[in-house]
């Protein structure tokens, strides 16, 4: 593993190992670009941490994180699935990103909201997240509405109702935690 000051040098390399994370995931947002990436490092240099793991030389993952104080967010992932599963490759990312922050004072890690099963065996918390959601029509905003808590992804992720804090999920007040690193 190393830190990249500058992700443009790799941009080309890490780039499509993002876009298969991206295409394997059921729940998919924005796809970002590579500009997107390269605008980040020049415009958050103090708060944007990018890594990358080599085999031979050759970029088999690479991560996107960001700083503040004492906690490191886990935003981004890039996977070669030519030897990702077979090298767990996504479970010795999450190790090496910890390692490294604990070593360097991080006390709380916040991880993005997809691929519960191994952040349920790290003992994470759920930390609940609001999604708004608007139809452009008046009209079909108001069905959307109604049909949007039935439909909403989580709502049926069998590894969710694991979690000691699910039920902060629906209807409580949420509380704000967070896994903290080391617990």
């Amino acid at each position: 593993m190393s830190l990249v000051d500058d992700i443009g040098r790799v941009v080309d390399d890490v780039y499509p190992l993002y876009l298969q994370v991206f295409a394997r995931s059921k729940l998919k947002f924005e796809k970002l670009s590579k500009d997107y990436f390269r605008a980040l490092g020049r415009r958050m240099p103090d708060k944007i941490r990018f890594f990358v793991w080599r085999q031979q030389g050759r970029i088999v993952a690479f991560a996107m994180c960001m700083v503040d104080r004492d906690t490191i967010f886990f935003e981004y992932l890039g996977l070669d699935y030519d030897v990702a599963l077979d090298l767990h490759l996504y479970h010795w990312v999450i190790r090496d990103l910890m390692r490294w922050a604990m070593a360097r004072g991080y006390a709380w890690c916040v991880s993005t909201a997809v691929n519960y099963d191994p952040k349920y065996h790290l003992r994470f918390t759920l930390d609940p997240l609001d999604l708004y959601v608007r139809h452009t029509s008046r009209a079909l905003n108001f069905a959307v509405k109604l049909l949007l808590p039935w439909v909403e992804p989580t709502r049926y992720d069998r590894t969710l109702r694991r979690f000691p804090n699910y039920r902060d999920l629906w209807g409580r007040r949420p509380r704000h935690v967070a896994a903290g690193i080391g617990d």
